[in-house]
């Protein structure tokens, strides 16, 4: 019997499963169906939740694009770099206007580790770069209590680019609040166990969809590390749910794991929603 430790307020429990014992041999078989409530809660020590979604309003017929906002393809840097966000905003996302104040950026530093900074906005100026360096951006959302007015959000689309400019690395549409980006890299000193996936297209205009992964994503140094395809995915039309009794899919820290999708026959309008489970190594 395997034991996995829970906080309980100030106490730690220990929080039990037959691991490993399942009749159908899946390592959570035996696990009592809240295991993952409680990891969600933040008591089950060790383990976290990353919810991640994507959204393309066009992928072309017939040529993939990446399942994210405002652009073809996710820019997968080389190397860490400071961000901002982009010139060429609206005068009301700014650090006292109406709309949009600040935002905060997550991804991964200059080791692979988890990182978030803050970004004071500029209205229609670049804002100031961020003191951390980012080796990869998977997520941007304007900064709790930083909305101009009552549920307001974002006037115009915030774009975040490296500090340099001229490379666009992740994209909050007009008025959403949150970007919509269907990869994510696994921080170093962590484990991730693919759960579940959610495809979904234009009920009358089914999709073609792919997902890939790549480990050693700060690993430059040649022979590189491949891309791998690890699902294809044909002619999807409304959703799949793929949600199994065990994990997808394990990755190491310093993985990558993105989608991709294309019109099967016409353009189309594509999401994808994924799970994962975060263990500490």
């Amino acid at each position: 019997m395997s034991e996995l430790t829970i906080k309980d307020g100030a106490a730690v429990t220990k929080y039990l499963g037959t691991i490993g014992t399942g009749a159908t041999g899946d390592p959570y078989h035996n696990i009592p169906a809240d295991f993952y409530m409680e990891v969600k809660k933040g008591n089950v020590v060790g383990h976290s939740i990353v919810q991640k979604y994507g959204r393309n309003s066009g992928v072309p017929n017939g040529s993939w694009e990446g399942v994210l906002q405002a652009t073809a393809q996710f820019n997968f840097l080389t190397a860490a770099t400071t961000v901002r966000v982009k010139a060429g905003g609206n005068a009301a996302d700014t650090a006292a206007g109406a709309g949009a104040q600040a935002v905060t950026v997550e991804g991964s530093d200059n080791t692979g580790a988890f990182v978030s900074e803050s970004i004071e906005l500029a209205g229609a100026s670049a804002s100031a770069v961020t003191t951390a360096s980012f080796w990869r951006v998977y997520r941007v959302y304007i900064t709790d209590g930083r909305a101009g007015t009552y549920g307001g959000a974002n006037t115009d689309d915030i774009v975040i680019e490296n500090g340099a400019g001229g490379t666009d690395l992740i994209t909050i549409l007009a008025g959403e609040g949150q970007s919509q980006y269907a990869a994510y890299a696994i921080p170093l000193g962590k484990t991730g166990y693919l759960m579940s996936i959610t495809l979904t297209a234009d009920s009358t205009k089914a999709a073609d969809f792919r997902m890939y992964t790549r480990s050693g994503l700060t690993d430059f140094t040649t022979p590189f590390q491949p891309k791998r395809l690890k699902r294809f995915w044909d002619g999807v039309g409304e959703a799949i749910h793929y949600h199994p009794a065990s994990p997808i899919i394990s990755m190491s820290a310093l993985t990558d794991i993105w989608f991709e999708a294309q019109g099967s026959g016409a353009v189309s309008e594509v999401s994808v929603d994924f799970e994962i489970l975060l263990v500490d190594d």
